[in-house]
């Protein structure tokens, strides 16, 4: 299996332009040198088996493809399929997509949606970004529900509405077969993807929360791709403050959590496949957002007192206030709506402000634009991980 990393093609001026990044990249930032070993025996001979370079053949160039690239986001990748035909023989091979989606789990931009039309705002627009943020490689019109390192789970508008777990960055996807039960209005879905050194395939679990009609109970229903099917979790929800939840999901640590609409946090554990109420903190709402920060749950909530804004950061399982930064966003006017956005990393917060993603760096202190999104509806925005992980199985 081929990944089709999609790029323009490179005049020989931007050849040599890749070339000398490269070597920019490794001079900044590999400075190793290799000592000759002595009396080395590899499997019973003194010499290396001829698909093996030895470490005094190899050469700063094996160093970075081998170990320097896959920590690299994908779009920054796929540029350097011009170097040569080995580079781009190595980095169209699988098992490069399978280290990197390993490697590389930052976040590097939102995927934004308003009335079913989608962009992409990078973080850093050279290196992260997707050449098709429309999804209109999908064969039918679709929503974006949710995503998990590097996968994303969008949803038909019409027919069956099916589901589609895809990567927009390598253009494969795969429909989900029909669930067996009925993920009518009020059915929330999560997706669980954990990139593992061992799990080559890239197994992913689509975990769907279902109300069941006129009873006040949430049941649940989970996709396997290993094993390519729906099948019923025999625990029920019957928590009262758990029944109606404000929207999809998402996973973390083999937990996956939703949000309610009455101020607490559904939480449902992948392993024992039970499930328990979280609280939130009192004055939690539409402007807050339950996401990661220093591999820990937590909850941001901007807000606005006496024309000054500051962002709350809550964290433990009481959800207590642990952090609390003010925000000069003078310079930026005095739009409507003030709402958090799911953490970029354990330093960087991001807030929608009006139409505009604005970013706060919290050891830096400062704040900056990231992006704009169009101004006339409800955005939705989704953290996305630049990652050439496959997505076709």
């Amino acid at each position: 299996m081929k990944i089709n990393c999609e790029e323009d093609s490179f005049s020989e001026s931007e050849q040599e332009s890749n070339v000398k990044r490269l070597q920019k990249f490794t001079d900044d930032n590999l400075h190793v040198e290799y000592a000759p070993q002595r009396n080395t025996t590899v499997y019973g001979s003194s010499r290396c088996p001829e698909h093996i370079k030895s470490k005094e053949k190899m050469g700063i160039g094996d160093l970075v493809k081998d170990h320097a690239l896959p920590f690299l986001p994908a779009k920054s990748i796929c540029r350097f399929r011009s170097v040569s035909k080995e580079w781009n023989k190595w980095i169209t091979n699988p098992f490069l997509a399978h280290k990197q989606s390993h490697c590389f789990q930052d976040i590097s931009g939102f995927f934004c949606q308003i009335a079913g039309e989608h962009s992409f705002i990078s973080c850093d627009p050279h290196s992260c970004g997707v050449q098709d943020p429309s999804f209109s490689f999908l064969p039918e019109p679709v929503i974006l529900r949710t995503t998990c390192n590097g996968l994303i789970c969008c949803q038909s508008c019409i027919g069956d509405n099916a589901y589609y777990i895809c990567n927009p960055v390598n253009r494969q996807w795969k429909v989900l077969p029909k669930p067996n039960q009925y993920h009518g209005p009020g059915s929330a879905v999560a997706l669980a993807f954990e990139p593992s050194v061992l799990d080559f395939e890239a197994n992913y679990q689509l975990v769907c929360a279902i109300p069941l009609a006129d009873h006040p109970v949430l049941c649940f229903e989970i996709y396997s791709s290993g094993s390519k099917s729906w099948r019923p979790v025999d625990t029920l929800c019957c928590e009262e403050d758990a029944l109606k939840l404000s929207g999809d999901g998402f996973y973390m640590k083999g937990m996956v959590y939703w949000e309610t609409l009455a101020g607490s946090v559904l939480a449902f554990n992948l392993t024992s496949e039970q499930n328990e109420t979280l609280p939130l903190p009192p004055k939690c709402g539409p402007e807050g957002v339950l996401t990661k920060r220093h591999g820990e749950l937590c909850y941001i909530l901007p807000h606005k007192k006496d024309n000054e804004y500051a962002i709350g950061i809550y964290g433990d399982f009481k959800m207590v206030l642990k952090h609390s930064f003010p925000l000069e966003l003078d310079d930026f006017g005095t739009p409507e709506g003030l709402r958090a956005l799911p953490s970029l990393n354990d330093d960087v917060l991001a807030i929608l402000f009006g139409n505009r993603i604005i970013t706060y760096h919290v050891k830096a202190q400062k704040v900056k634009i990231l992006g704009t999104v169009r101004p006339d509806g409800f955005v939705t925005c989704h953290p996305y991980v630049n990652s050439l992980v496959s997505a076709d199985h």
